[in-house]
């Protein structure tokens, strides 16, 4: 079995290239892909990363620089500069690590396990997916659960979400007769309005596209709903605003703010930008008494948190790499006439002799 795995993180690509590769839908990635003659490969696109899977008999795998060429081609960007390129076991244990929580940049987040079973999921029903991709696949997700199972790596603030309230809270000492405006109604919305609940701040108000959506989110956080067309005006009302959609272009521009900083009496406004790709122009901060802080803003919140679970982390990654050793075994064995078995449990894995 040959394994290869193309990877754009916080870690070691600059945002211009995970925005360029968050742009483009993961179904058209994989279409594209299959079009011109790949079998098996995953993509798991997220507001941290963008990760590329493939698999197959050694000779059957196309080389990184083809992968490459057809991932620049799609995003209008030259990704390829900023790559992680890993081969084998080393792609093994870093799908491991992501599915783990450990390569988050909010280590332990939960988040990321369901986002890696809905790219596989969603390579699988696109046909893109064979055993070598299903096990591996299978595995990462049964490994990741282990990992938050019998380790504490989970504990404390475990999401983008849950950072960007504290971040929020840090700024002001206390949310309590603040107004949050909430831009979007997905998942990390969602976490974002639950947390902000739990730190009780004053007041949450939810725009999004589809008016049910940013209606259903605002009723279960006790909050209101505005129509989108509407949010521009509620800059001039809220103290901080969380933005997360899924616009493949900002939707917060400088010239939208700045109407509404001239009906805030010199009050000062927070934008906390979770999106990917980004929700706010940049620009943004050059105003005066606006503030805008983006993902690798929290740094200081993760590394404290870090600092507190160095003995969970440690287990974590003992973990990940047993099962990354097993894994890689049972990837050799399928060249020989002894094909190991897997469980999803400890027991020794069995050996089948195929005649």
């Amino acid at each position: 079995m040959k394994l290869l795995s193309l990877s754009w993180t916080h870690k070691t690509s600059a945002a211009p290239a995970r925005e360029a590769l968050a742009a483009v839908p993961v179904e058209k990635v994989l279409s594209v892909l299959r079009e011109r003659g790949c079998a098996e490969a995953v993509a798991v696109s997220t507001c941290n990363r963008f990760e590329l899977y493939a698999a197959g008999r050694p000779d059957a795998v196309r080389p990184a620089e083809w992968f490459l060429g057809i991932l620049s081609e799609l995003s209008g960007f030259p990704v390829a500069s900023e790559a992680e390129v890993r081969h084998d076991m080393d792609a093994i244990l870093h799908l491991f690590s992501v599915s783990s929580g450990l390569d988050s940049l909010v280590v332990g987040e939960n988040e990321i396990l369901g986002q890696t079973k809905t790219g596989y999921e969603a390579a699988k029903s696109l046909g893109m997916t064979d055993k070598r991709l299903n096990v591996l696949f299978q595995r990462a997700l049964f490994v990741g659960k282990k990992v938050r199972t019998e380790t504490a790596v989970a504990s404390g603030a475990s999401s983008v979400p849950s950072v960007a309230v504290q971040l929020a809270e840090s700024i002001f000492g206390c949310l309590g007769g603040k107004s949050a405006l909430i831009i979007g109604a997905g998942a990390m919305a969602e976490l974002s309005a639950k947390h902000l609940v739990a730190r009780g701040v004053g007041k949450i108000t939810v725009a999004n596209r589809t008016w049910e959506r940013a209606y259903a989110l605002a009723a279960r956080c006790h909050g209101e709903a505005v129509q989108w067309a509407d949010f521009p005006a509620q800059l001039a009302e809220a103290d901080v605003v969380i933005a997360s959609t899924g616009s493949p272009t900002a939707v917060i521009n400088k010239e939208m703010v700045a109407a509404a900083c001239r009906k805030r009496s010199g009050r000062s406004i927070f934008f906390i930008d979770i999106a990917m790709p980004r929700d706010i122009e940049e620009d943004v901060h050059k105003l005066d008494g606006v503030y805008l802080y983006r993902l690798e803003d929290f740094e200081a919140i993760v590394a404290k948190n870090m600092a507190s679970r160095a003995e969970s982390v440690a287990a974590a990654r003992a973990i990940v790499e047993d099962k990354a050793s097993e894994f890689d075994r049972w990837a050799k064995s399928l060249s020989t006439d002894k094909e190991l078995s897997l469980h999803h449990s400890d027991r020794p894995a069995r050996v089948s002799t195929h005649q």
